[in-house]
């Protein structure tokens, strides 16, 4: 219960002082500097070093996908009934498809499962942010104005590879089976604590509860499949192919956390409809507080 206050107060406390201004605008920036060198890097050797392999987080892996799947089809087929422009329709497609896995996933997932089950989501992590940067980056490439000038392999290959939590979350795996890191062990756990509060406070910087009353239809569908119906399939899909226990329960509770975070980076800079995904990402922190707490319980009764 103590981690759930925590959540509360550290966003609470970062949306109160931004608006007190004391805080600049943009320190968000510098927080997030701190958590994607150094905090998350240092969350993988400590979490991932004692990890086996198991099939199930093959779920871990599957999981992301297929929210992002399912959000491409759902607001492909909403689109043309509403009278979506291209941009509204890929800015929906993106917010309502990613997950905010570690800014969120990570403090939630020690809430619910316990602070060591944190190893398997790092691996439902890694794979958004591989889909964000790969994925991610087409389908906002694809409804923007500079869709005619094309993306290049290796552009995307250079988002992908200049993500430090991705190298921290290969070292971790690797390093200590050549070398014996244990001495670090209270090095890399004193780093990585800094990262759910910081990451909290981050995020109560940037919510945005602004948008047009036109707007309300949108963010409600958007919410409902990313908080309700994407994880609601994904657990029907895996009752009844019978993919069950603790792993499957964190992979597909890490599909119903709130709108990813850094999609409003892709959003800012392919001119979407930043806006209105903003708000929806905002939104979708505060209200996923409580459906996450509902996704829990199904899990447990049904995974």
């Amino acid at each position: 219960m103590s981690n759930f206050f925590i959540i509360i107060f550290c966003l609470v406390a970062g949306y109160v002082l931004k608006k007190q201004k004391i805080v600049p605008a943009h320190g968000f920036k510098s927080i997030n500097a701190w958590i994607i060198y150094i905090g998350l890097p240092a969350t993988s050797f400590k979490y991932l070093p004692g990890l086996q392999w198991d099939n199930s987080l093959l779920l871990s892996l599957a999981a992301p996908v297929f929210i992002l799947g399912g959000s491409i089809l759902f607001v492909s087929i909403l689109s043309p009934w509403l009278g979506l422009s291209r941009r509204s329709t890929h800015t929906l497609m993106l917010v309502s498809g990613f997950s905010n896995t570690s800014f969120v996933g990570f403090p939630l997932v020690a809430t619910y499962f316990g602070e060591k089950q944190i190893s398997w989501a790092i691996i439902s992590d890694q794979m958004t942010f591989f889909l964000l940067s790969t994925v991610g980056t087409v389908i906002a490439l694809r409804g923007s104005a500079l869709r005619n000038e094309g993306l290049q392999i290796s552009q995307l290959a250079k988002r992908v590879l200049s993500f430090p939590p991705l190298w921290g979350c290969i070292g971790a795996l690797v390093v200590p089976r050549v070398l014996d890191i244990t001495p670090l062990a209270p090095f890399f756990a004193q780093l990585a604590s800094t990262v759910s509060p910081l990451a909290l406070f981050s995020i109560g910087m940037q919510l945005s509860f602004s948008f047009y009353r036109s707007e309300l239809y949108l963010v409600s569908l958007s919410l409902l499949y990313k908080l309700a119906l994407g994880p609601m399939l994904l657990i029907a899909v895996c009752y009844f192919l019978n993919i069950k226990g603790e792993i499957a329960q964190v992979a597909v509770f890490e599909m119903a956390m709130p709108s990813l975070v850094a999609t409003s980076l892709l959003l800012q800079q392919f001119n979407l409809n930043a806006k209105l995904g903003n708000t929806i990402i905002g939104i979708s922190i505060l209200i996923g507080l409580l459906t996450t707490w509902l996704t829990y319980h199904y899990l447990v009764l049904f995974l």
